[in-house]
């Protein structure tokens, strides 16, 4: 099967699948609908924070247009007190997929977790089993040392892995420290144990832009947000009952709005701090791209 994405002609084996890899803000739903003019498709999608019911403004999730047009799988599935992970997605994700072939369609796969479409393709390892006391040791460090500077030291030791999130996500944090300590691998090295590839073939194209214009529509897309409702959003959220400590959302966008319906920050810090927070996202999200197998690196500008 042949697509095309911003002039260049992509063929897919068949039976097989397309992803629609890359940084947030990008424009990756734009590009879907192209493809969706192009052939019969369904769009998985790949994001880690699209699932969750009740969040879509902050998760930029398609509109509900596009929705009804498109079948879209893994949006508005869950309740955010619900956990979903990377183990979860893959395996329900490659059930999906053979269905939607099944059915004569194209399945794309679309989103900017890197964990995500690595476990589609690839996998997971088995995880060592959770130790409560090496956890409380690096729960203990967060606290003595501070989440940035653990961070760097993580880094220092597995620049990839910690590339793939902010030092504020203590939980991934605090799991990557375990896995060294239980493993004695860093948590890239422990991943690549993993032996579990899908027997589906994929062609893997990633998006990218001139870093000042992708800001700029980062910058822009948190302004829009405002204005679409993210403050009502998050109010939604705390009146059906969803704790802001939650892990879903303490995700960008909604763990500032909190911050400010608390009357801890300002608006305009609010504002200044999801827009930095989610250009530093956006520029690890590229890092862990560019350190990943990929097919075709297309530039849509």
């Amino acid at each position: 099967m042949r697509v095309n994405i911003s002039g260049q002609e992509i063929v897919i084996p068949m039976p097989g699948y397309l992803v629609l890899g890359g940084p947030t803000a990008v424009g990756k739903t734009a590009i879907s609908e192209q493809l969706a003019g192009q052939h019969d498709i369904e769009i998985i999608s790949a994001d880690s924070r699209q699932v969750y019911r009740g969040m879509h403004i902050g998760t930029a999730t398609p509109d509900a247009d596009f929705l009804a047009k498109i079948p879209h799988h893994f949006i508005n599935e869950l309740n955010p007190d619900v956990v979903w992970s990377a183990g979860k997605f893959y395996k329900a994700a490659r059930l999906r997929i053979r269905d939607i072939l099944n059915r004569g369609k194209l399945p794309v796969v679309v989103g900017g977790t890197g964990l995500y479409l690595d476990a589609l393709q690839n996998g997971l390892f088995d995880e060592p089993p959770r130790k409560a006391s090496v956890r409380r040791h690096f729960e203990k460090q967060l606290v003595e040392i501070g989440a940035e500077t653990l961070w760097q030291q993580l880094h220092e030791m597995d620049p990839d892995y910690a590339s793939r999130f902010h030092f504020n996500d203590e939980k991934k944090l605090a799991r990557a420290f375990e896995i060294l300590e239980l493993t004695g691998l860093p948590p890239t090295k422990a991943f690549a144990k993993l032996r579990d590839p899908f027997d589906i073939p994929c062609v893997r194209v990633i998006l990218s832009r001139p870093r000042e214009i992708l800001y700029g529509r980062i910058n822009q897309r948190v302004i829009q947000m405002i204005e679409d409702g993210l403050l009502e959003e998050c109010e939604n959220l705390l009146k059906a009952g969803f704790s802001p400590t939650l892990y879903p959302l303490k995700t960008i966008g909604y763990k500032e709005t909190f911050a400010y319906l608390s009357g801890t920050i300002d608006e305009t810090e609010m504002v200044h701090r999801i827009q930095q927070f989610t250009r530093n996202f956006a520029k690890r999200q590229l890092t862990w791209f560019r350190n990943h197998a990929y097919d075709y690196w297309i530039d849509i500008d």
